[in-house]
């Protein structure tokens, strides 16, 4: 079984990275990528892992855009989760995520 596309506890999940994995492996999983919301924190944890439990394992993220006024989610796969531009990318979402909450928060206490 193949697994291109699950969150973790790093952005919406309910499984921590490590737990993503072992459930994957007690499923049949034989290739998986850990693919969190703007976010690329939870790789390292995943693939070690999934080395231990012997399944291969393959960079993710489910980068959130707006285009026309409608927000796309696009999946990213087997890039290389250091390079500086793609996390100052991923960085932005996440801080425009949070103005969005605190704005919504703000909404909701009047």
């Amino acid at each position: 079984m193949i697994d291109l596309h699950c969150h973790s506890t790093v952005s919406d999940g309910a499984l921590t990275p490590a737990e993503v994995v072992r459930l994957a492996h007690a499923n049949g999983c034989t290739l998986l990528a850990l693919t969190d919301h703007d976010h690329t924190g939870g790789l390292a944890e995943a693939r070690a892992e999934a080395e231990t439990l012997g399944i291969r394992f393959i960079n993710g993220v489910e980068i959130s855009v707006t285009w026309r006024g409608r927000t796309i989610h696009m999946v990213g796969l087997d890039f290389d989760e250091h390079e500086s531009s793609l996390q100052s990318l991923l960085a932005q979402l996440r801080q425009g995520r949070i103005e969005r909450m605190e704005k919504i928060g703000a909404k909701l206490a009047k």
